[in-house]
C-alpha cells in the first residue's frame, strides 16, 4: 500500500522537533524547564515551544505508528495482512536499530564521545550522563556482541538502550505495534456490524493499555482515527483549521501549567503525575492532528510530493542517529570552540548528515523484507486459491 505523503511529513517534522529538544537539553538546558530553574523560567510558557517538545512528539509517532500499521488490514479485511505486518514488524524496526547500535558500540570503543566534559560545562546532567542512559559504558565495557544482541532483539523486548537512549521508545514501538495488530480485528469486525460495539472494545484496549504501562495509551487510540474516518462526517477547512490549531496548542504543553497553559492547572488539581498529564495530552493532540490532515479530501500541495516524502524517509534514521551525534561531534564541538550554539549546530547538521547513509540502508531494508513478505503474501494466496478449488 502506498504511503500518505502527509503522514510521511508528519513524521518527518516530529523526528525534527525531537532532535531540536535533545539539542535543547545538551546545549540550553536552562531554556528546557526541567532542570533547577523549573518550567515557569523556561520557554515551557510559550506557543513556540510546540517546535522543540520532542516529549510529545514521540506520542505523535506511537499514535501514527497505530494508525498506519493496519491501514492495508483496514481496507482489505485479510487476515493475512495483518499477520504478514506482525511478522514483518521486529525485522523491519531491527535492522536500522541494529546499525545504529553498532556504529555508537564504535564511537564508545574508538574514544570519541565527549559528552561527560560537555554535559559539565553546559550544567547539563542529560548530557553528562550520556541522554540519561541506565548504563554507563566506558571504551572497556562497550562491546559489539552486547550492541549486537541489544540492536537486534533486547532493546524491542526488554527495553535496553544504553548504546543509544533514543531506543527507549522502541519496547513501546514493538509491544504496543503487538497490541494494535490483536485489537484491530475485533474493533474492524464490530464497526462493520455494530459500530457503538467497536468504540466498547478500543475502550477496553486502552484500559488494558493503561493497566500496562499510560505510555502504551497511544496505540489503541490510534485505532480511533479509522474508526473516525469510516463515518461519512468530514469536517470543513475552517473546522481542520482550528482542529490544527487546538492540537497543536496540546502538542506544546509539556505537563506544567505554566505561561499560556495555566488553565492545565485543573489537571494538577486530580493528582495526576506530571509524566501522565502530559501522555494524555499529546495523545489526544495527535489524533486531532493526524484527523485533521487525513480527513482533507484535497490536501494542500505542499503536504504532499517529493520533499514531503524525503522527511518520512529522514525520520526514523534522523530519530536514531541524533543522540550519538549530539555526544560526540556536538560535544566536541563545543568543547573546542566554547560555543553552544556551535556545538547546537554542529549537533543538528552532523544528525541530518549522518542519518542520509542511513536513510538509504533503511529504504534497501524496507525494500528486501517487501519482496520477501510478498513472497509469503503470494504463497497464501495461491494456497487459498488451490483449497477453494477442492
Amino acid at each position: 500500500m502506498r504511503k500518505d505523503d502527509s503522514l510521511e511529513l508528519l513524521r518527518g517534522i516530529a523526528s525534527i522537533v525531537v532532535m531540536f529538544w535533545h539539542t535543547l537539553l545538551g546545549f540550553a538546558p536552562s531554556a528546557s524547564g526541567i532542570f533547577a530553574n523549573g518550567p515557569a523560567n523556561s520557554l515551557q510558557t510559550s506557543f513556540v515551544f510546540v517546535a522543540l517538545n520532542g516529549q510529545s512528539a514521540v506520542y505523535l509517532f506511537f499514535v501514527l505508528s497505530s494508525f498506519v500499521l493496519v491501514k492495508r488490514y483496514f481496507a482489505s479485511r485479510k487476515i493475512g495482512d495483518l499477520l504478514l505486518a506482525a511478522a514483518k514488524r521486529l525485522p523491519r524496526l531491527a535492522g536500522p536499530v541494529l546499525v545504529t547500535v553498532l556504529l555508537s558500540c564504535l564511537i564508545f570503543r574508538q574514544e570519541l564521545y565527549f559528552f561527560r566534559d560537555a554535559g559539565a560545562q553546559t550544567g547539563s546532567p542529560w548530557l553528562a550522563n550520556f541522554a540519561y542512559a541506565a548504563k554507563q559504558l566506558t571504551p572497556e565495557t562497550a562491546n559489539f556482541s552486547d550492541a549486537f544482541a541489544q540492536g537486534a532483539w533486547r532493546t524491542f523486548i526488554f527495553g535496553d538502550s544504553y548504546y543509544d537512549t533514543s531506543l527507549w521508545t522502541m519496547w513501546f514501538e514493538f509491544w504496543g505495534s503487538l497490541m494494535v495488530f490483536a485489537l484491530a480485528p475485533a474493533i474492524f469486525f464490530l464497526h462493520d456490524r455494530i459500530p457503538s460495539l467497536s468504540w466498547l472494545v478500543l475502550a477496553i484496549g486502552v484500559f488494558l493499555a493503561w493497566l500496562v504501562n499510560f505510555v502504551l495509551v497511544a496505540f489503541p487510540v490510534g485505532l480511533s482515527l479509522h474508526l473516525l474516518l469510516a463515518s461519512k462526517f468530514r469536517p470543513n477547512a475552517c473546522t481542520r483549521l482550528a482542529l490544527v490549531a487546538v492540537s497543536l496548542a496540546l502538542l506544546g504543553y509539556a505537563g506544567n501549567s505554566v505561561g499560556i497553559y495555566r488553565p492545565f492547572a485543573v489537571l494538577e488539581a486530580g493528582g495526576l503525575p506530571e509524566s501522565a498529564r502530559r501522555a494524555y495530552i499529546a495523545t489526544l493532540g495527535s489524533v486531532m492532528l493526524i484527523y485533521a490532515v487525513v480527513a482533507s479530501r484535497s490536501p494542500p500541495s505542499w503536504l504532499t510530493g517529493k520533499a514531503a516524502r524525503f522527511f518520512g524517509d529522514l525520520s526514523f534514521p534522523l530519530y536514531l542517529v541524533h543522540v550519538p551525534v549530539i555526544c560526540s561531534l556536538g560535544s566536541w564541538v563545543f568543547l573546542t570552540s566554547g560555543s553552544a550554539a556551535f556545538g547546537a549546530a554542529a549537533a543538528m547538521l552532523g544528525s541530518v548528515l549522518t542519518a542520509l547513509p542511513l536513510v538509504a540502508f533503511n529504504n534497501w531494508w524496507i525494500a528486501v523484507l517487501r519482496v520477501l513478505f510478498d513472497r509469503f503474501r503470494r504463497i497464501d494466496t495461491v494456497a487459498a486459491a488451490e483449497t477453494a478449488h477442492i
